[in-house]
């Protein structure tokens, strides 16, 4: 008998002798009135690497769950090599339909094997009610040698390193006894949480599914993987298809105004950054000196930051560039050396000492340790600052400076009564800047401020921070992508191993540089370490 599934599965469409491995037309979705996919329409042709571009709410991640079978869509269609999807599938129908999915939370066990992570999903080999071992690590030793990942069948997945686990998944999706199975592949944004030196791997990964006939829709923020990899871009904003290029034949200033729909310099920007100069502090508060601070990792660093600049730390991963920030915060104990914040001392700092003494800290891990994601973008605005009158808080005044700050920080959407889970990863960024702000903070230290965000938010981050500065106030900012260093830093600090080993400024600051000096095969970088580094400390 003809299960439901069966019955409603895909039919061939006329006249579609050579088809696109995805064609979607009019795919339209719609919250309680609220349209989040207007019309959308996408084609991949086999082996092509599309990129999907645009802002945390722009429509992207409501689109491949529609395609995934998450969401019904309201209207449009979706066809497969020439074969239309039911209106209504189960998402575990997606892979019959020669659709997968590699979404940035992996969907991995942890505690299990890497063989039976892929019997999961792929089934397993089985002889009646038993599972045929052999079989099984075979298959799994064929998927871990065609994505390079270097481990067993048995290994647990929780003893992969991040990369392996993004490969492993990639592998889970495909079939290589027939890669005709899975027509197209979605990756949502697969290299978010991978090393810098790491991402070539996924790359090659991605270009040896492609030569193989296999669709790539790549979601990504970054444009220069983009440039890099992918065939052609589509550009969404506002739940609407703007434009698909040929990557060859456009630029990276073309797609942010795409993505904006202004110059990443309009008004809009403008406006809330002269708004914010008002929370910065006043002058003769200002400024950040660490003299021989050491914790875990990190062994007697000495720097200064000066009112006005905005300086990063350049580190490959375990390089002690978190923990730096960790320790001037008094987040972590310091195990030896002093922080100073003007001409005061913070001594044995703790986060409250810090934050009395004008310190702002915003860490790498913005859903855990940042923002509280229960409470409303209010609350999280407000927590460390909420008005009292005659001992109690001063609802009113509290709803007003909240609401103040979601203007000022263009935090959307306008609801100062939204639940921050409920946000975009930029909209949580510019709540934490916008609670951190409103302290009148005279030092700002930021581990990751734009990691996972879209690049709209990025050029409004920025902005602020070249603002704060601006006001006078002293910037540190820790970020793995170089580019971003290059783009906001007036100097970079190298650290390597624990150890404050250069600084790159002026004319040198380029990504590349940066990268030798990381990896210690920069000369520039160490013989202006002891030029400028440990500057400034003769009245300590």
């Amino acid at each position: 008998m003809m299960t439901r599934l069966e019955a409603a599965g895909p039919t061939l469409l006329p006249g579609s002798e050579s088809p696109a491995a995805l064609a979607v037309a009019g795919l339209t979705k719609a919250f309680v009135g609220r349209v989040v996919l207007d019309n959308f329409d996408i084609k991949v042709k086999r082996g092509e690497i599309h990129a999907l571009l645009g802002q945390n709410g722009s429509g992207k991640s409501t689109f491949i769950k529609c395609l995934a079978g998450v969401y019904r869509a309201d209207a449009g269609s979706i066809s497969v090599a020439g074969m239309a999807l039911p209106k209504a599938f189960p998402p575990n129908a997606a892979r019959k339909f020669g659709l997968g999915f590699v979404h940035q939370d992996l969907g991995l066990a942890l505690d299990m094997t890497i063989a039976d992570n892929l019997g999961l999903v792929r089934g397993f080999h089985t002889a009646g009610p038993f599972v045929r071992q052999r079989e099984q690590a075979r298959s799994a030793r064929e998927i871990l040698d065609f994505v390079g990942v270097k481990a067993t069948p048995q290994t647990l997945v929780r003893d992969l390193p991040v990369t392996a686990r993004t490969l492993l998944a990639i592998g889970r999706a495909v079939d290589l006894q027939d890669s005709s199975n899975l027509n197209c592949l979605v990756l949502d944004e697969p290299t978010a949480s991978l090393p810098d030196t790491d991402a070539h791997l996924l790359f090659d990964a991605v270009r040896q599914l492609s030569s193989l006939g296999v669709a790539v829709i790549y979601v990504s923020h970054r444009l220069e993987e983009i440039e890099r990899l992918a065939d052609n871009v589509t550009v969404l904003r506002d739940g609407r298809k703007i434009a698909t290029h040929q990557v060859a034949n456009t630029t990276r200033a073309q797609l942010v105004e795409e993505i904006l729909g202004e110059t990443s310099g309009g008004p809009r920007g403008r406006t809330a950054t002269t708004r914010a100069l008002d929370l910065i502090a006043p002058p003769e508060k200002r400024a950040l000196r660490a003299e021989n601070i050491s914790g875990v990792r990190v062994a007697n660093v000495s720097f200064a930051v000066e009112p006005g600049e905005i300086v990063g730390v350049a580190g490959l991963a375990g390089s002690g560039r978190s923990e730096l920030c960790r320790l001037l915060f008094g987040a972590q104990r310091l195990t030896g050396g002093r922080v100073w914040i003007g001409d005061t001392p913070v001594e044995d700092p703790t986060p409250a000492k810090s934050i009395r003494a004008g310190v702002a800290y915003i860490p790498e891990d913005r859903r855990g340790q940042a923002c509280l994601m229960t409470m409303t973008v209010r609350e999280n605005i407000m927590l460390l600052r909420s008005p009292i009158r005659r001992g109690l808080i001063d609802r009113r005044r509290d709803r007003q400076v909240a609401s103040d700050a979601i203007d000022q920080f263009d935090v959307r959407p306008r609801d100062p009564e939204a639940l921050v889970a409920s946000l975009s990863g930029g909209n949580q960024q510019k709540v934490m800047l916008a609670k951190w702000f409103g302290l009148q903070p005279s030092v700002i230290v930021l581990d990751e401020p734009v990691q996972g965000v879209d690049v709209g938010a990025k050029a409004q981050v920025f902005e602020y921070l070249r603002a704060a500065a601006s006001a006078g106030a002293a910037v540190l900012v820790v970020d793995s992508d170089f580019d971003n260093l290059t783009d906001v830093c007036d100097r970079v600090l190298i650290i390597r191993q624990g150890e404050l080993v250069g600084e790159v400024d002026g004319d040198s600051i380029d990504t590349s540089e940066i990268t030798r000096a990381t990896f210690g095969v920069s000369a520039v970088a160490d013989h202006v370490a002891a030029a400028n580094c440990r500057t400034g400390y003769s009245n300590v």
